[in-house]
This record gives C-alpha cells, sequence and structure tokens, in this order.
C-alpha cells in the first residue's frame, strides 16, 4: 500500500510538472510566424567616378511573434550586417541585400529558443525608394505585414 502511494504521489507530482507552463520548453524543431511590419531602410547617395550608388546605413522595424509584441528592432548598419538583437529580447536579426530584385532587402530573423540554441528564418522584403531629403533615400515596406516562417535550427 505504502509502494503505490508513492508511486501515485510521484505520478501526480510529475504531470503536474509537465503541465505546467512554465516547465514546458519550445520545440526548437517547430516553425515560428514573425510578422515584420513598419520596415525602414536609410540609404546614403554616394558619388564616385560618375557612378551614383546607395550605401544602408539604418533598418528599423516591428516584429509580433511567439515571444514578441510590437518589438521595435533598430541598427545603424550596412549591407550585409552584423546579428544585430532586437532591444533586449531574444530575437535577432540581419539585413542583406535582396535577391528578387533592386527594390527588396532580404532579412534573417533569428530566436534564441534555448542556451546556445534557436532557429532562424529569412525572406524578401518588399520596399520603395524615394528621395530621403539630401543626398539620402527613404525606402519603405509596401506589403504589411511580411510574415516570415523561422524554422531552421
Amino acid at each position: 500500500m505504502h509502494f503505490s502511494t508513492t508511486v501515485a504521489t510521484a505520478l501526480l507530482g510529475a504531470s503536474a510538472v509537465l503541465a505546467s507552463p512554465s516547465a514546458r520548453k519550445v520545440d526548437a524543431r517547430s516553425s515560428e510566424t514573425v510578422a515584420v511590419t513598419d520596415f525602414f531602410v536609410h540609404e546614403v547617395l554616394t558619388t564616385a567616378a560618375n557612378s551614383t550608388s546607395a550605401v544602408v546605413d539604418s533598418v528599423a522595424f516591428t516584429i509580433n511573434a511567439v515571444e514578441a509584441t510590437n518589438l521595435a528592432c533598430f541598427a545603424e548598419t550596412g549591407v550585409p550586417s552584423e546579428v544585430v538583437t532586437c532591444g533586449d529580447s531574444k530575437y535577432r536579426f540581419a539585413l542583406y541585400p535582396g535577391t528578387a530584385s533592386y527594390d527588396s532587402f532580404a532579412l534573417r530573423l533569428y530566436h534564441e529558443t534555448g542556451l546556445a540554441s534557436g532557429r532562424y528564418g529569412e525572406g524578401p522584403i518588399p520596399v520603395y525608394c524615394h528621395a530621403g531629403g539630401g543626398e539620402a533615400l527613404a525606402c519603405s515596406q509596401v506589403i504589411t505585414p511580411v510574415h516570415l516562417i523561422i524554422d531552421s535550427d
């Protein structure tokens, strides 16, 4: 009788721990949809040898995801960029040149799901660029929101 009571108590205790939301871990193999809004890139125009080119000097956007609500992401960076943390969250990003055409950027998003582990996903962010004052271009997202899937380990 004592054995069955001990086993039942242990099983009930284990099931309570498993049912507890704080005890569950995010499955690193599952996917996550991230909504990207308010994407904005600032480019500085430079002229050299009768050729003008645009150089990215900052990027900003907002994400909504599993562990992020209206999380602002910002960096003063070029393209391709280093990996940048969004605020003090577990989300990070890197900006790359778009592959589809001149009017897009590729955004790679990372989500840290555990100690030295996580997942990432990448996708194009279509933009429209226009004069941004002085020798600059302002590029704004034209499709809102853009949904990126984070599903790679």
